[in-house]
């Protein structure tokens, strides 16, 4: 999966995306980090990495990130 399949497909299924950050900073959200070899995706909350899972591929990654956003009721767009 790229980041532009990524971003179609949150956009199609109404997540915030506040609920997300695809650049390795973000906080109060579910975060994907990495470079070329090592991929990782997590929650950050105030400082803290919490469900922290890690991948070989940036694809892999986003793919896991997507099933993620999608089993948390709270990422949903409201109305």
């Amino acid at each position: 999966m790229t980041r532009e399949e990524f971003l179609k497909a949150v956009g199609e299924e109404k997540i915030r995306s506040t609920a997300f950050d695809l650049d390795g900073d973000g906080d109060e959200c579910y975060v994907l980090s990495g470079n070329e070899k090592h991929w990782s995706v997590f929650y950050s909350e105030r400082g803290l990495e919490t469900q922290k899972r890690y991948f070989t591929s940036e694809s892999t990654a986003l793919n896991h990130l997507l099933a993620v956003l999608r089993n948390d009721p709270s990422t949903k767009l409201e109305g």
